[in-house]
């Protein structure tokens, strides 16, 4: 699970404008299945921009269809057009409130606290429903273990705002416990319950508890292709596993499992940030233990990792302030003991945007207001 955000309330429907077509020039009929096919193509081109023309002429055919509307809201949401998506999202609610998890998932992404909970709560009420539809036939069993992971990671997700936004609720610690096992009961084998339970016994001062929950987490996925992504935690869970281990003084542990990350994406800030951290731990036990030399190049790396987590932030529009601030003042301070050298860094050329398909222009290039979500 990646990092939550705060929900804020819709202001009103999406418009989509292209360039002005001339509206006596006849438009090809494309049918719902037709439109649908080319948004999620367009989508995982990640050509946004287009894909939502897409979806939008989808909502102009048929307003309450919930899997074009669902679509709208996942590339807002990926745009960054949050109060918009939730308009397509609650619309869904309202068409279909029993039916389709997805929705809530989203929901319980961008909502805080108890209310985020509730939509948690929804999914996986909906999940349930269409589990207990698939049956336990051998032709379904793929189906539910996807589903099954599905909802222990909503438990998880819930876990998380007991343990920080609503952490101050008599019954959190109570929650905490029973989605976990809730988690455990649905998918035995979802390393990122372990992982889960692993912080709440820290946050219980019970370290060693937590190591053998973080042991537990990794066993299940450790010797897995990292290409099967349903065996595999996300990049993000990962990424929050190193924290973990960090705050478990693991650090020989956070570097093996940092180094398996940067080979899977070596543009990623929090990574660079976080190898970064770890060498500058690192070097304040060398420096009670060890010769000053070891503590001068692990300072180096440290150094260097920060300066390539800055340089990545810049070129990536990165928001996290907090993070970046950190690492700009941990350069200022390795440089005040080890005067950096001249070499200077290059920057390099972004990818080209992928084009559109010219036998869809007559979509991608209009300009009819539809509103989404309404």
């Amino acid at each position: 699970m990646g990092p939550r955000r705060g929900g804020s309330e819709a202001k009103g429907p999406k418009k989509v404008k292209g360039t002005k077509k001339d509206a006596t020039k006849s438009s090809p009929t494309y049918s719902m299945d037709q439109l649908l096919a080319k948004t999620q193509e367009l989508m995982d081109d990640n050509d946004y921009e287009t894909a939502l023309k897409f979806a939008a002429k989808a909502i102009e055919m048929d307003e309450n269809n919930t899997q074009a509307l669902l679509l709208a809201a996942i590339i807002q949401l990926e745009s960054g057009e949050v109060e918009p998506a939730i308009n397509c999202l609650l619309k869904c609610v309202e068409i279909s409130p029993d039916r389709g998890f997805e929705k809530y998932m989203y929901l319980g992404q961008f909502a805080v606290e108890l209310e985020a909970v509730k939509y948690f709560q929804l999914g996986v009420d909906a999940m349930q429903r269409d589990l207990d539809e698939l049956g336990t036939a051998e032709s379904t069993k793929d189906q539910a273990a996807s589903l099954k992971r599905k909802m222990a990671e909503a438990y998880v997700a819930m876990t998380e705002i007991y343990l920080t936004d609503c952490c101050f609720e008599e019954d959190a610690e109570k929650r905490c416990k029973e989605l976990l096992q809730s988690g455990l009961l649905i998918d035995p084998d979802c390393p990122e319950v372990y992982q889960t339970m692993a912080s709440v016994r820290l946050s219980q001062n019970r370290p060693d508890d937590a190591r053998d929950c973080v042991a537990k987490s990794m066993a299940l996925w450790a010797d897995k292709e990292l290409t099967d992504l349903t065996q595999i935690p996300s990049y993000e869970n990962r990424l929050a596993l190193v924290r973990l281990l960090l705050e478990l003084d693991d650090k020989e542990k956070a570097l093996g499992l940092l180094e398996l990350l940067q080979k899977e994406d070596d543009e990623n800030v929090d990574a660079w940030y976080l190898f970064g951290w770890t060498y500058h731990l690192q070097s304040e036990d060398v420096a009670t233990a060890g010769s000053d030399e070891d503590k001068a190049e692990l300072l180096r790396s440290s150094r260097e990792c920060f300066k390539q987590a800055i340089k990545l932030a810049n070129m990536l529009g990165y928001d996290n302030d907090g993070l970046i601030d950190h690492a700009l003042e941990l350069v200022a301070a390795v440089d005040a003991i080890l005067p950096p050298s001249e070499d200077d860094e290059e920057e390099d050329e972004g990818a080209p945007a992928v084009p559109n398909e010219p036998e869809w222009d007559d979509i991608a290039s209009e300009d009819e207001d539809v509103e989404m979500g309404s």
